[in-house]
């Protein structure tokens, strides 16, 4: 009766060790199975994602380019409406003027020179050019180096002078003409006085001189030759 009771009991357990077996082997094959969708989801899901994310930034890059493809076109036109603006009576006018050798600037306002109005920007630069290949005994004197545009539109002209009076190699050239010793500026166009001297009372090596003309570093050297000649 007890061997009949302990195999019962040996066959039970057995059965019951094998049930949890299948049991624990079924539940570990679910669990793997499990594992596998969820990575197989997650590899959709980051394909997914990585697709959005190259859709929207090359969305975004096409915006971009877009937006700067635009704004080239924009001030390309406005630098061309800017190319055609005329100055008029009503343009402000500013002259700069830096003094080079000392270091100073200043800055004045002035009536636009009525020459000027109706000009567009490449005119004004040439009336600088002009300006310079034929400026004033006073500009001259001041040492005038250089004039150009800074800024132009139709509401506002400045324009730079450049100044250095130690550039300035003579202030004035001394040249015969019809017999008399007559004095001009440095820049050689502008009369500075007809001084009534005769070139035939002079000697030969200054009257040679005088034809190819003596350049006068200033005053008081011009007025030290004028002296001599006239002794």
């Amino acid at each position: 009766m007890s061997r009949d009771f302990n195999g019962s009991y040996v066959r039970k357990a057995g059965l019951i060790c094998g049930f949890l077996i299948v049991i624990a082997a079924s539940n570990f094959i679910s669990y793997r199975s499990a594992v596998k969708k969820l990575e197989k989801m997650s590899q959709k899901s980051e394909t997914y994602i990585t697709s959005q994310m190259k859709d929207y930034t090359d969305a975004k890059v096409k915006q971009y380019y877009n937006k700067i493809k635009d704004s080239s076109g924009s001030e390309s036109v406005t630098a061309g409406t800017k190319n055609n603006d005329k100055l008029t009576v009503q343009t402000i006018y500013q002259v700069e003027k830096y003094d080079s050798a000392k270091d100073i600037s200043s800055a004045e306002y002035r009536n636009l020179p009525e020459k000027l109005v109706g000009m567009n920007k490449e005119q004004v630069e040439a009336y600088c050019h002009d300006y310079m290949n034929n400026m004033s005994a006073d500009e001259f004197l001041a040492g005038l180096q250089s004039m150009g545009v800074v800024s132009f539109s139709s509401d506002r002209l400045v324009i730079k002078k450049i100044y250095d009076q130690t550039k300035i190699k003579y202030k004035y050239y001394l040249i015969a003409i019809d017999g008399e010793v007559v004095v001009y500026y440095g820049d050689k166009k502008t009369i500075f006085d007809y001084t009534g001297i005769k070139t035939s009372r002079l000697d030969k090596k200054e009257r040679n001189a005088l034809k190819k003309g003596v350049e006068v570093k200033d005053e008081d050297e011009l007025y030290g030759i004028l002296e001599n000649y006239s002794s």
